[in-house]
């Protein structure tokens, strides 16, 4: 039936698996793989290649085949800050393009639309000379403004002077070329997402006592309000990102000098001054966290950890990224649109200019069509996806490789499932057929070319050239990665890192299409597992780093994830404490999270220490590879904050708060002759209740989870309520607290919020 729920499926139902086309398909497909013999997509077989090799004399301590015996701290011999690795990109690459960023119009609401979309016109693109050009004007600039650099071997804890200047703006450009322009000078970047509110931001710039502040023209008045409990805050610097003439601003009467990019640019260009070449000591960011665990803390980097970063990018990725003679692959592209205070986005991006690609600029609701449109040039307005003049962003800048975090890859493969619902019956089969069947060859690692074909248009979703995904920022499902790679026709490998270690930590190879592996330890870190004899896995046991089994599988270790190298921080700004709880004085870093080497040398991340629960019967569970896994119900909103699964010593099984998808629910309640009239009662109601149970059931079955891990009640919320303020009703986000900056679940402030409707849960959890 058009418009029911369609769930592409790994092994095909019976419906698929008994009809002879189907059969045909696979046969025909397997015959021109033999033909052709185009060679492996990949492997997942468990002992494929050892990438990773013990520290000798340890028993878990683990580093990249190549760099047993010293870790990578540049890819380029002599060059030893993240300037002089921004500086020879400059030099390198002067007329290839750099920075493309779509003319944004304004906004238009199409006929019939709910909210409007934002509108863009052509794109313009930079050179690297013109962005080195105006990134070095702009730190010239900042000096005339009166900024200082930092002095070599100066303590930066104890630096008072006038030598960091905060970012609180959105992922643009200007963004990086303000970092670029404060690097030059041996200035400080220090970085706070644009969603956090007032106070976060106020607290962060007490601590870093930050004397300037690059932000949005449409921030400015907000950074003007809280002017007066900043002291040393002299100067606001605002960019025309994403703006119109119609957000010009009235500074009258201001005590704070408030000036445009443009004119720091000119102030450099009328009066340069020479740059101020940092030492690899020097602190390059102080990023403040986007506070899942509390109130942000100031992450020290420094110069070499960014360099070690960039280190291990080119190493991992030089294969496929780079020509022989180190030269980029002029096509390669990178689709710059996370919030590039978080260091994923922030390293990513960094690497890539480094590799000398283009980047293309976007924001996650610009994407796709979804949140976008298009002016054309004879003025009308185009709000379909599509070639010409496609509406989103990774048509647009037709990406080549993109980074994102699990909930993204999430919400695409969920978009892809909701077109093929509303599909005839007989693009369904098709559809399944060649998902079961590609699937099927990828895991046993070939490619195949006639199934591929039949997944053209959702590749052409992606801008038709993506070749690489990479997932970062907590665990991604089994069953999303293999939906990615099956149905957009490019590997989806998944990393691990955190901001203490400058997204260095570990990643899979290029060609591993294994899913549930986080990889190997990348070439400017080791790792390694230390025992938790205090924390029980869900069979009873602790984890040791000498265990060679692991709930039934062969291991090599099991324990917390430690890691050590360049690329680690130098602690959290100002809090000493802290950072004596995270960082041993041998420089390991304590990660929280509990991981098992296999057999190969490759991480699997099992949770977080403290997500780690246990039940009445003692039994653990994993809350974070559950809320993975349940998200992966199509009556799951992940856009709206997903899933939040609860458990206690009080009680016998966990249960969750779900976030609905209103949409998915009121087509199965419409089917089943239910009400609809009121959103609030129909997640109430006891079919559709029943309804999303089922598909939660089939969620544990898929995602492997323990019988301690089973649900036994959930409430469904609708996400009508107030996205500022987190009422019981409200989908979770950054502006209301019940996401971080960063999309990640702030899992206390829910619970204490929603502490109403996981009481009667509770009492359903007790046996």
């Amino acid at each position: 039936m058009a418009g029911e729920n369609f769930k592409a499926q790994v092994d095909a139902p019976w419906t698929v698996a008994a009809n002879p086309l189907a059969w045909t398909l696979w046969g025909v497909d397997l015959t021109m793989w033999l033909a052709g013999a185009p060679g492996r997509m990949g492997t997942t077989t468990p002992d494929f290649k050892h990438e990773s090799v013990l520290v000798e004399g340890t028993t878990t301590t683990r580093r990249r085949v190549g760099f047993a015996s010293k870790l990578e701290e540049t890819p380029f011999e002599g060059l030893s800050t993240c300037y002089d690795l921004i500086k020879r990109s400059y030099i390198t690459y002067p007329t290839s393009k750099c920075f493309g960023t779509r003319t944004y119009l304004g906004e238009h609401t199409p006929e019939g639309a709910k909210a409007p979309l934002k509108l863009f016109g052509e794109t313009t693109w930079m050179t690297y000379k013109e962005v080195g050009d105006m990134a070095t004007s702009f730190g010239a600039g900042l000096r005339q403004l009166g900024m200082t650099p930092l002095k070599p071997g100066a303590d930066f804890e104890a630096v008072s002077g006038p030598s960091t200047i905060m970012i609180f703006e959105d992922t643009s450009k200007q963004w990086t070329m303000c970092a670029h322009g404060a690097m030059s000078q041996s200035i400080c970047v220090a970085t706070s997402y644009a969603t956090l509110g007032a106070d976060a931001l106020v607290d962060a710039m007490l601590e870093s006592e930050a004397t300037v502040i690059f932000t949005n023209q449409k921030k400015v008045k907000e950074v003007l309000a809280i002017a007066s409990r900043c002291p040393k805050l002299t100067t606001i610097i605002y960019s025309d990102h994403m703006t119109t003439s119609a957000d010009a601003i009235d500074v009258t009467g201001s005590k704070l000098k408030v000036v445009s990019f443009d004119e720091v640019v000119l102030m450099g260009m009328s009066s340069p001054i020479p740059a101020t070449h940092p030492t690899p000591e020097c602190m390059a960011l102080l990023m403040y966290t986007s506070g899942s665990t509390g109130k942000p803390k100031g992450v020290m980097l420094k110069h070499s950890a960014l360099t070690a970063a960039v280190a291990a990018a080119y190493h991992h990725l030089g294969a496929a990224l780079l020509s022989k003679g180190n030269e980029p692959h002029q096509e390669e592209c990178y689709l710059a649109y996370l919030p590039a205070a978080h260091i994923l986005e922030c390293t990513a991006q960094l690497a890539f200019f480094c590799f000398g690609h283009t980047i293309g600029f976007a924001c996650p609701k610009t994407i796709s069509s979804k949140g976008a449109c298009r002016q054309v040039q004879d003025g009308s307005i185009n709000t379909t996806p599509g070639y010409p003049n496609p509406p989103g962003g990774i048509q647009e800048f037709r990406p080549t490789v993109m980074a994102a975090v699990p909930k993204i890859w999430d919400i695409l493969k969920k978009g892809v499932e909701d077109v093929v619902g509303k599909s005839s019956p007989a693009v369904k089969f098709l559809f399944q057929t060649a998902y079961s069947g590609r699937a099927s060859a990828i895991a046993s690692g070939r490619e195949s070319p006639l199934l591929k074909k039949i997944f053209k248009k959702t590749k052409a979703m992606m801008g038709g050239r993506l070749r690489l995904g990479i997932s970062g920022g907590g665990p991604i499902s089994s069953e999303v990665q293999t939906f990615i790679r099956t149905v957009f026709g490019c590997n989806l490998i998944q990393g691990y890192a955190l901001t203490e270690t400058c997204s260095v930590g570990t990643i899979q190879p290029l060609e591993d299409t294994r899913d549930g592996i986080v990889g190997v330890p990348l070439s400017a870190v080791e790792i390694k597992l230390a025992p938790c004899e205090a924390v029980l896995d869900r069979e009873g046991k602790p984890y040791l780093d000498t265990d060679k089994m692991h709930l039934g599988e062969k291991c090599a270790g099991r324990g917390e994830v430690m890691l050590r190298g360049k690329a680690c921080a130098a602690g959290y700004f100002k809090q000493p404490e802290k950072t004596a709880e995270a960082f041993e004085k041998d420089g390991w870093f304590h990660s929280g999270d509990i991981g098992v080497w296999t057999r190969d040398g490759s991480l699997k991340l099992v949770d977080r220490l403290k997500n780690l629960v246990k039940l009445k019967g003692g039994e653990y569970i994993a809350l974070e590879s559950m809320e993975a896994s349940y998200s992966t119900s199509p009556y799951v909103a992940s856009l709206n904050g997903g899933v939040l699964c609860y458990g206690t010593g009080e009680m016998d099984r966990p249960v969750a708060l779900i976030q609905a998808d209103m949409h998915k629910i009121k087509e199965f309640a419409e089917n089943a002759g239910i009400d609809t009239t009121s959103l609030e009662k129909l997640v109430t109601n006891k079919e559709v209740v029943a309804e999303v149970m089922k598909t939660m059931m089939a969620a544990h079955k898929i995602g492997k989870l323990g019988a301690t891990e089973k649900l036994c009640a959930f409430h469904l919320i609708p996400g009508t309520g107030s996205m500022t303020n987190l009422t019981l009703t409200s989908p979770w986000t950054p502006d209301n607290g019940g996401l971080t900056a960063s999309n990640k679940l702030q899992r206390k402030p829910v619970e204490a919020a929603l502490e109403i409707l996981l009481a009667p849960l509770v009492k359903k959890a007790i046996f």
